[in-house]
């Protein structure tokens, strides 16, 4: 057993294919599976259940899968101490970050890191948060941004700010009476939605299903893959929308005559988390990040 042949296991158990993941290895597909069967005849145990269609993780694989992580990790962390400690930068850090996020945090993030170190080097990965996790657990991403909770066995994280929901409209009389909006304010037939899998949608769903007993939510289709979209429907009377209070800071709240006021209910907030992987090693540099993640911030978002 040795170094290549765990990465072999993480590359198939990544894929599910061994194909794929001789090319990610840069060696032939037979070489790897070889060195695959050779170490389960060592082991006494089958790892991968290979059919015809498909490949598949046995329980033993998936232990065995789980250490062999925590091991490259480890390896890849000795390979690159001296350098760390000269230079914790030398390597891009791999950020992922759920798209409802991103456009409105990201670039002032970076703006300040660059503040605070010009020799930093940053790589962004915008996607929902099951395909942005699955990069994190592989290794793809070093950490990631998230407004959900996360897997306490597998990953750590930094709480960084409470997100306030607000409501976007256009020409309402009724509404610009208020302060504040409360569900009950709102026609739930004219309300718009992100897709299917972004956590927005879900956490919307959550307030939702608390005020209607019937969980009629699940009946309306207008949906859209991002908030610019939603943004530009109620721009144009369509409804209305909720949004994170970080994309106050858009200048669709001026230029396209959208009203936006506070929702007012206890689950109208997410919780903004930098999440890395238990035996990450550069967690002192996630500390730095976190605290420059939280510079200039306005006053919309409850800092943790």
């Amino acid at each position: 057993m040795n170094i290549r042949d765990l990465e072999y296991l993480i590359a198939v158990s990544k894929h599910k294919s061994f194909v794929k993941a001789s090319l990610e290895c840069h060696v032939s597909q037979p070489t790897l599976s070889g060195q695959i069967r050779k170490l389960e005849g060592y082991l006494g145990a089958q790892i991968f259940e290979r059919t015809t269609k498909q490949v598949t993780v046995t329980s033993f694989g998936k232990e065995i899968i789980n250490k062999a992580r925590v091991i490259i990790d480890k390896t890849y962390e000795i390979k690159n101490l001296s350098t760390d400690y000269q230079d914790p930068w030398h390597q891009p850090i791999k950020i992922g970050v759920i798209p409802s996020l991103g456009p409105y945090l990201i670039p002032n993030f970076i703006l300040n890191l660059r503040k605070n170190n010009k020799s930093s080097k940053i790589f962004i990965d915008e996607d929902i948060t099951e395909n942005i996790t699955k990069k994190l657990e592989s290794r793809e991403l070093d950490v990631i941004l998230l407004a959900t909770d996360v897997d306490s066995e597998k990953f750590e994280q930094i709480k960084l700010f409470d997100e306030p929901f607000w409501v976007a409209y256009s020409k309402n009389k009724e509404l610009d009476k208020l302060d504040e909006i409360k569900t009950t304010d709102l026609n739930l037939k004219q309300m718009l939605l992100l897709s299917d899998g972004h956590c927005l949608r879900d956490q919307i769903m959550e307030i939702w299903e608390a005020y209607d007993k019937n969980n009629i939510l699940h009946r309306y289709d207008t949906k859209a893959s991002s908030l610019e979209t939603l943004v530009n429907l109620v721009s144009v009377g369509e409804g209305f929308t909720f949004v994170p209070a970080l994309a106050l800071q858009s200048a669709w709240t001026t230029d396209k005559g959208i009203q936006v006021r506070k929702l007012n209910h206890k689950k109208a907030y997410r919780r903004i988390r930098l999440v890395f992987r238990r035996n990450y090693y550069k967690k002192d540099l996630l500390t730095n990040l976190s605290k420059i993640l939280l510079e200039f911030l306005p006053n919309t978002v409850k800092k943790i």
